[in-house]
């Protein structure tokens, strides 16, 4: 018995999630001198450096298993023990290193290069050091999607901070290429949302996909010479 090659179309109602729709956002610690180095360097906001990561990942979920011997066989149980991978993500370098620098700035609080006593600790309720970070999948009309019918692909890590800032290769014979580099990101867990608020562990709440950096109100689709405003395009005169 066979199927039909339209079976598919019919389960696909979304056309398919694409790689390249997507925003990622660095959320900087809420105190401490990394906020200051932010505004110094002339970044307004947590949304500046979403225009320049080019790359991020949807985080992947690993448990380990239990193996236990019975009778010669291998039974095994889920452990209970979680593990998350490092996150990383490309970013493209401008020529002012604005958002190379706050990354560097970043790794030199936790632990400085010349003065070894002068460590930001962060921890307790002085959250210095820990940031946290957002990946969206992004529809085809550059939504976040909430929709309380569909699963979601908004991802919340907590407690974030950068353990590698890569090195950006310099060579005269290359050309037609603007510097990139990579950083990644240890934290303590990734959360979603059971519906449409973004997770916290503070009193406010904010809706998730409300500070999309890349919706763009005041944008209207493409009209006139591909949607007439009367007849049809393909109509014959």
């Amino acid at each position: 018995m066979g199927i039909s090659v339209t079976a598919l179309r019919n389960k696909l109602v979304g056309g398919g999630a694409r790689p390249s729709l997507f925003y990622a956002k660095i959320k900087l610690p809420t105190e401490g001198e990394l906020i200051k180095v932010r505004d110094n360097i002339g970044i307004s906001d947590d949304n500046y450096a979403s225009f320049f990561i080019k790359t991020a990942q949807i985080p992947e979920s690993t448990i380990a298993s239990v193996p236990i011997n019975f009778l010669g066989r291998e039974f095994k149980v889920p452990s209970i023990d979680r593990t998350f991978a490092d996150w990383t993500v490309t970013v493209i370098n401008d020529e002012d290193y604005k958002i190379r620098h706050l990354f560097e700035a970043w790794i030199e609080y936790m632990a400085p290069g010349k003065a070894i006593f002068e460590s930001a600790t962060g921890f307790g309720n002085n959250p210095q050091i820990f940031g946290d970070m957002e990946v969206h999948q992004l529809d085809k009309k550059g939504n976040v999607i909430v929709d309380t019918t569909k699963y979601y692909g908004s991802y919340f890590f907590k407690d974030a901070f950068p353990i590698n800032v890569s090195a950006i290769d310099l060579s005269w014979d290359t050309k037609d290429t603007i510097e990139e580099f990579s950083v990644t990101f240890a934290y303590q867990y990734w959360e979603k949302s059971s519906g449409s608020t973004v997770p916290t562990t503070s009193s406010s709440t904010s809706t998730i996909g409300a500070d999309n950096p890349f919706k763009a109100n005041d944008v209207e689709k493409t009209s006139g010479w591909a949607v007439p405003s009367t007849g049809s395009l393909f109509s014959v005169e």
